[in-house]
């Protein structure tokens, strides 16, 4: 792992509080749970197929709600969604979770990492996004919010610190891309 700046140890522990005493309008066991995952685990589970992953690796999990909740795909039960992926070896890293805030020890062939990356101090973002890259045999997967959040730190700041439009995140992936030449990158958006 990289060295990050001070200013990202403090937000952590901000995160740290989130988790361990809710938000405003959230309760504990409903903040930063994982749910926004929910949206993307087809284009992933078509993404783990196409590039024949085998494993993964979630940087900034949440609660991990998904992981360890059984759910139901087009009507079929699953008991998590690395049955529904179809991936034994998940590893789920989230340093503002006592149970997640191991570093991985090993790459995996697919990292992924939902709406966290706008969280990241902006000194901080491109040490992140390294950090994802130099984990992954294979592929990133990444989703970024280009937009404030309904969530403020207790200063009254929203807590998507790093936000940039569309264009910026590419021109900042494209070099990603260049750097990392054999890692599939895909990026998407939520606006």
């Amino acid at each position: 792992m990289n060295k990050y700046s001070e200013t990202y140890f403090e937000i952590l522990e901000n995160y740290k509080k989130f988790h361990k005493f809710g938000t405003k309008k959230l309760t504990p066991s409903k903040t930063f749970a994982g749910y926004s995952l929910a949206k993307w685990i087809n284009i992933i589970k078509k993404i783990i197929e196409e590039n024949n992953c085998k494993s993964l690796i979630d940087y900034g999990c949440g609660k991990a709600i998904l992981y360890n909740n059984k759910i139901t795909i087009d009507n079929i039960k699953y008991n998590n969604v690395k049955d529904f992926w179809k991936i034994k070896d998940c590893f789920l890293y989230d340093p503002a979770i006592d149970i997640y805030d191991n570093y991985p020890k090993d790459k995996s062939d697919i990292v992924i990492c939902t709406d966290v990356i706008e969280h990241i101090p902006e000194e901080d973002v491109i040490t992140f996004i390294d950090d994802i890259y130099n984990l992954a045999h294979n592929s990133v997967f990444i989703v970024i919010a280009t937009m404030p959040a309904s969530k403020y730190f207790e200063n009254g700041k929203n807590i998507h610190i790093c936000l940039k439009s569309k264009d910026e995140w590419k021109e900042i992936f494209q070099k990603f891309k260049l750097k990392y030449p054999k890692i599939n990158t895909y990026i998407y958006f939520n606006d």
